[in-house]
């Protein structure tokens, strides 16, 4: 018999043994609970985007990360522990197995009625024509349901099955392949050259037993109608295609496209939400800074309810990573900040809102890459497998140039909803002094919406003035005829303001579509001095949802005395440039001559340098910190090893077994102390150091060198 598309696929999956379907010979073999996973429990609800997925995974527990995560997709509601999808499919499947296995050498929901079932769930009603002499045993499934519609399935439909010739098990009729004729026992003698007469008179015989029978033998969709002329009811194959379709029909498959085991945990492996994103690259205190922001929609967000306060609230975890653009192994730049995030039962409104997060970074010159990981937690109880966990990505390339003043020039526009000036005069993400700025990673407004975009002229001459004009996008299509008027303005770029200069110009009356602004930065006599454009869209929508939760997170802090300088300093010792990282060390030491972190980098500097003179410079330096913070690793080690290498090994011994206490000693840390035991007079002790750098490095010259002393 030759079936329709949907069934002869599913038919040659049905009929592969159930140790060997859906994964080929060179796929890492699957434990049992991921085997029975994929060809028993969800092998008619998994697309094939999730299964191709799931089989090059390599490693049990990034495989139960999946089938979490792919449970976690299909459930109607997050903020309860239940997965009520999960337990229904559950509770089909044992249905099928008890009801629909018993006449057959199989299990139940390998059986043409309990696929159905465990895709469809039971129908509304099941007529059973088992008892008639007329047909053959058959069962009448019919589906009324107005749900039916959130799967991309029609209301009302018929399912039909049969035994053919009165014998196996119960198989799914083909209006098209099997005919009404073969459902009747004795059907009515064929009249040569009138088929039309033969079905019209079957369908009669069959609107005797049941018209609803009668129906579904002609299509299975009750809005196909009956006609003899034509009864091969092909509504029927799309139908059952659409079935085929519908468990993944309202599924976001794409978690099971983009994951990176190194990206996030592997808890949070396959919990990707989208989101939008933008960043810029401006000029800050001491250089230039990477600015970066991420708005994800309210319905991407897990919160979850204390009902002890009646709060929600969510964690917020952001991690940030800079490096070489064709190295991705040389790290200029890492954080990780967390924020938590809780509104009162009268602020609730907010969690229907978009959520925006920002953050800033300190950037030397040269080609970089970057990679934001925003990941949200919300936990309901103490249950860590209760957890709703998601995450979310915005990478991109950047230039950073060589920082230069002098010469007249406009920032990088940046497009935001609004602008504002706060109290405090501080440099994060989108702030600049006491100006901040909302931005707007969609860059779609509502033509009913003032346009903010902020650009800053830098080192204008005399009598400068900022230009701008808001024009229809030239590489727009769809502005054939006549596009509206440009909107233009300009303003004295010495114009008194907090922060950088903003540009607001109204977009009433603009019609949908893609637009860019052009600011310019004009001389005296009008000649253009620079100019920069950013594109977005006016959208004929009311109103763009905006933010009402915008934090910053994962964001450093320039006015810490000596902070800009030392990250400048560690960034240049990255790209192995050693003088430049020297000068910005002395740089962060001269500007925080009580910045801790920058003393022990500028005194690692010296130590690693090939100047013996600068050595006792080191204990110059740290000595007044070790008296202050003796739990500074960095402090103890480069203190112990610059006294070491000075002569005074007495001074030594207190910061190196200091250094040994607070973290597990390495080879060298170990040669350092031998060596000042060893001059002092201890050679037991000093073996005894020896003997344990040995086992830890073997191949270690100064251990080695030591040891033949």
């Amino acid at each position: 018999m030759k079936l329709p598309a949907p069934a002869l696929l599913l038919a040659a999956l049905l009929a592969l043994p159930v140790a060997a379907a859906g994964q080929d010979a060179s796929s890492p073999p699957l434990a049992e609970r991921h085997r029975a996973f994929l060809e028993e429990e969800v092998v008619y609800i998994i697309s094939e985007t999730e299964r191709e997925a799931f089989l090059a995974l390599e490693g049990e527990e990034v495989r139960d990360a999946f089938i979490a995560a792919f449970w976690r997709q299909r459930d109607p509601d997050p903020t309860t522990p239940e997965n009520e999808f999960r337990e229904e499919h559950f509770e089909r499947i044992a249905y099928a197995n008890e009801f629909y296995g018993r006449d057959t050498g199989r299990a139940g929901w390998r059986t043409d009625r309990g696929r159905y079932h465990v895709l469809l769930g039971p129908p509304r009603t099941k007529e059973d024509l088992a008892h008639s002499d007329a047909i053959y045993p058959a069962e009448l499934w019919f589906y009324n349901d107005p749900a039916l519609l959130e799967k991309g399935l029609p209301p009302f439909f018929y399912l039909l099955f049969f035994r053919r010739f009165g014998a196996g098990e119960m198989r799914l009729y083909s209006p098209i392949e099997d005919g009404p004729q073969a459902l009747l026992v004795a059907p009515s003698r064929f009249v040569q050259g009138d088929f039309r007469q033969a079905l019209e008179m079957a369908y009669n015989d069959l609107y005797i037993i049941s018209p609803e029978l009668a129906s579904a033998a002609f299509s299975f969709r009750t809005d196909e109608g009956t006609n003899f002329g034509d009864i091969r009811g092909f509504g029927t194959v799309s139908l059952l295609d659409e079935i085929w379709r519908s468990p993944t029909f309202a599924v976001d498959t794409r978690y099971a496209e983009r994951f990176d085991p190194g990206v996030v945990e592997s808890d949070y492996l396959f919990n990707f939400v989208p989101s939008d994103g933008v960043f810029h690259v401006l000029p800050g205190p001491g250089g230039y800074y990477l600015h970066w922001a991420i708005e994800i929609s309210a319905s991407s967000i897990s919160v979850v309810r204390d009902p002890e306060t009646g709060r929600h609230g969510a964690l917020f975890i952001a991690s940030i990573e800079v490096t070489e653009r064709d190295d991705p192994d040389l790290v200029f730049y890492e954080d990780r900040a967390e924020s938590f995030f809780a509104v009162g039962a009268d602020e609730t409104g907010a969690l229907g809102l978009p959520f925006l997060f920002r953050g800033s970074a300190p950037v030397i010159p040269g080609s970089r890459e970057f990679r934001v990981v925003l990941r949200n937690r919300a936990c309901p109880s103490r249950v860590e497998e209760e957890c709703l966990r998601g995450y979310t990505l915005l990478t991109g390339s950047f230039e950073v140039p060589e920082v230069q003043f002098d010469a007249p020039r406009l920032t990088v526009p940046v497009l935001g909803w609004a602008t504002e000036v706060a109290g405090d005069s501080l440099y994060r993400g989108y702030r600049f002094g006491r100006r901040r700025i909302s931005p707007n990673p969609t860059r779609v407004f509502a033509s009913s919406e003032m346009l903010t975009v902020l650009s800053e002229p830098l080192n204008a001459p005399e009598g400068a003035v900022v230009e701008w004009t808001v024009t229809t996008d030239p590489d727009d299509p769809a502005w054939t005829d006549a596009p509206p008027e440009p909107r233009t303005g300009s303003a004295s770029a010495a114009t008194p303001r907090d922060g950088p200069f903003v540009v607001r110009q109204a977009l009433d009356g603009l019609p949908g579509g893609r637009y860019r602004v052009e600011i310019r930065l004009a001389g005296r006599s009008g000649e253009v001095l620079d100019r920069r454009h950013a594109p977005f869209t006016v959208t004929p929508r009311a109103e763009v949802l905006r933010p009402a939760v915008d934090g910053g997170i994962s964001e450093f802090r320039p006015e810490v005395a000596g902070a800009p300088e030392l990250a400048r300093a560690r960034q240049w010792e990255v790209a192995g440039d050693a003088a430049s990282a020297l000068a910005w060390a002395e740089a962060a030491v001269a500007t925080g001559p009580g910045f801790v972190p920058g003393l022990e980098f500028l005194g690692g500097l010296l130590l690693r340098g090939e100047d013996p003179a600068q050595v006792p410079r080191v204990v110059e330096l740290l000595a007044p910190v070790f008296e202050v913070h003796p739990d500074r690793y960095d402090t103890a080690r480069s203190l112990g090893e610059a006294r070491v290498r000075s002569g005074d090994f007495e001074g030594a011994v207190a910061p190196l077994l200091r250094a040994m206490e607070l973290r597990a000693p390495d080879a060298d840390l170990l040669v350092l102390l031998a060596t000042a035991r060893l001059v002092l007079g201890d050679e037991a002790e000093a073996g005894r150091l020896l003997d344990q750098a040995h086992e830890l490095d073997p191949a270690n010259e100064r251990v080695l060198a030591l040891r033949r002393r």
